[in-house]
């Protein structure tokens, strides 16, 4: 829906320009904020350089994964540098330093390897040079950095997520997102818009109520990998090595036991889901409740075709802030209107959505007056 211009906002109030994405960010009550792209090429780096360029805070900036290399390994086009500016303390490893070619005011060590090298933490200088930002690997440790860059003097801190993984945006990590979507993610319009608003969906699924959220409290999801609750309330522990080859086990044990909800507690995978759903009865109604959206480790379209089953619930919801759209792909990009405009009609008016290269915005109807983003729900 267009009102005019370069704003799209549901025609509910006077438009806003895209720099509301630098106000909603001001506005948010989330340090942490993860920026993750659905594919390659999706804009990610662009909306990280955009909020460090524009958003008059001090940041932190670290990753998990590789970000800020000179070419795409897909493409081989030259991809956006980041380029933080004066003073934003970074976390990155020596190994990306020394291959950017960046002199970095090095103040602290962190206690993490990787493949690259130590992770190390220093503050952008005045050269305005691109730097190539890479993290360390587990949530744990980028929970821990992301902490330690706040300690430290960062007023918000920005971790940039790796392709195709979820990890960051998990509230054990952060507690706000950025989704970025590009045209490159499918073949087809229709392909990318609904893979979109799939994932969307996925991001956004509804918390478990609370009567279910104290029942679990003192619950172990690691040395419980999947528990049972029938309609009194009983639990009954299913003690699995992992789920792996299990999903018709699982749907013969959800009939025996007469399961209304089943919790995960650890990853859901495409196998796990397909045989499940084979041999649990057609029309059989379920409640699946998983940690949070980041533990689905499957397609967004199959987790869509499983609400279509099942209820699925998370435990500690995510927070997402915004999405923002790329029309970039090969060999043509899509006119940038007409990509935004068919992104914002599938997503609706659930969340802002922004262009930040093209000036497009959708500020829904709470957003333009005044209430800036989702509301934070801590894990």
């Amino acid at each position: 829906m267009t009102c005019g211009g370069n704003i799209s906002q549901g025609c509910a109030a006077e438009a806003l320009p895209v720099s509301g994405l630098y106000d909603l960010i001001t506005a948010s009550p989330a340090r942490r904020i993860a920026v993750i792209g659905l594919v390659k090429n999706a804009g990610k780096t662009t909306v990280v350089n955009a909020l460090m360029a524009n958003v008059a805070q001090r940041f932190g900036l670290t990753s998990l994964g590789l970000d800020g290399e000179r070419t795409d390994h897909l493409t081989g086009l030259a991809k956006p540098r980041i380029v933080p500016p004066s003073g934003t303390f970074v976390a990155t490893t020596t190994g990306s330093l020394d291959r950017s070619h960046y002199h970095l005011q090095t103040i602290e060590e962190m206690p993490f390897r990787t493949a690259l090298g130590r992770v190390v933490i220093g503050i952008a200088g005045e050269h305005g040079e691109a730097i190539e930002v890479s993290g360390p690997t587990t949530l744990r440790q980028v929970r821990a950095t992301a902490d330690r860059l706040l300690e430290l003097g960062a007023e918000r801190v920005l971790v940039d997520g790796a392709i195709n993984r979820l990890g960051s945006a998990s509230p054990r990590v952060s507690d706000g997102l950025i989704m970025a979507t590009g045209a490159i993610l499918a073949e087809r319009l229709e392909e990318v818009v609904q893979i979109t608003a799939a994932t969307f969906d996925m991001l956004t699924l509804p918390q478990a109520d609370e009567a279910l959220r104290r029942a679990l409290r003192g619950h172990d999801p690691a040395a419980t990998r999947l528990l049972s609750l029938d309609g009194d309330g009983e639990q009954h522990p299913l003690r699995l090595p992992s789920l792996i080859g299990h999903g018709v086990a699982v749907a013969r044990e959800v009939e025996r036991l007469g399961t209304q909800t089943l919790v995960v507690g650890g990853a859901l995978t495409q196998d796990f889901v397909d045989d499940f759903l084979r041999a649990l009865p057609p029309r059989r109604s379920l409640r699946l409740v998983v940690r949070d959206a980041t533990v689905l480790i499957l397609p967004a379209t199959t987790v869509a075709r499983l609400r279509r089953r099942l209820r699925i619930e998370v435990l500690h919801p995510l927070n997402v802030l915004a999405v923002t759209t790329n029309p970039f792909r090969l060999p043509q990009p899509y006119n940038p209107r007409v990509f935004f405009d068919a992104v914002v009609d599938a997503i609706g008016d659930r969340v802002a959505v922004f262009d930040v290269v093209n000036g497009l915005a959708h500020l829904p109807a709470h957003a333009v007056a005044g209430d800036a983003g989702i509301p934070l729900v801590a894990p």
